[in-house]
């Protein structure tokens, strides 16, 4: 594998974001981004705590990668959380993939992406945002870490099986809002390496972006 992994505050004040990367063996990595919520105090605290709970699950369970292993990560990550909150509400979205030889564990919760595409440009998966509309026009999310909420921390787990030169992007919304879906996955699939993902991607966001945005960028050997 190769990767490249990015965080920006953009033009907002502070950074809720959180990148996580964790090399467990020499073919097994884990690769997690988390968006603290808007509007909620502590939004960095709560991203960093779940990104770190999981990223600490990870090294301390060597077992195989399964939708279990992320349920159970996916239960300490929430009991952290509100640990780690006291009376305060803190919220924050997942998103993970771990990449073991050629088999991809991927899970969600909340609108932080992941896309999958292989050296075609076909999308061999895309994560579905767990948000719904309201009265008022504005997109709730609908699964996500919030404290005093653990029924609501449980991801989507998907595996998906990965082929040479595979690339996989995870990434916030701040990211994805700037970037229209064509030019995000065109720049994926066409860009020489992970690194000129990245360079593009980073270049439209610093013009665009209207929040925080990262990304981590796989590509597979």
């Amino acid at each position: 594998m190769r990767y490249v992994q990015f965080s920006e505050k953009g033009p907002r004040q502070n950074n809720e974001d959180c990148c996580g990367i964790v090399e467990v063996t020499g073919k097994r990595a884990l690769f997690v981004v988390c968006d603290g919520m808007g509007g909620h105090f502590g939004g960095e605290v709560a991203s960093r705590t779940v990104c770190d709970a999981f990223t600490a699950y990870w090294q301390e369970h060597d077992e195989p990668d399964s939708c279990q292993k992320v349920i159970n990560a996916a239960k300490e990550a929430s009991a952290a959380l509100d640990e780690k909150s006291g009376l305060s509400a803190m919220g924050t979205t997942l998103v993970m993939a771990s990449v073991e030889d050629n088999l991809a564990t991927i899970a969600h919760a909340g609108d932080s992406r992941c896309y999958v595409i292989d050296i075609k440009g076909n999308v061999k998966y895309r994560t579905i945002d767990h948000v719904n509309g309201n009265p008022f026009g504005h997109s709730e999310i609908t699964r996500a870490f919030f404290t005093g909420h653990p029924e609501s921390a449980v991801p989507d787990v998907k595996t998906v099986q990965l082929e040479p030169l595979d690339r996989i992007l995870l990434c916030t919304d701040g990211l994805y809002n700037a970037i229209d879906d064509e030019t995000l996955l065109h720049t994926l699939q066409c860009a020489k390496d992970v690194e000129q993902v990245a360079e593009k991607y980073l270049t439209i966001c610093s013009e665009r972006a209207t929040d925080n945005y990262s990304g981590i960028i796989i590509e597979i050997d």
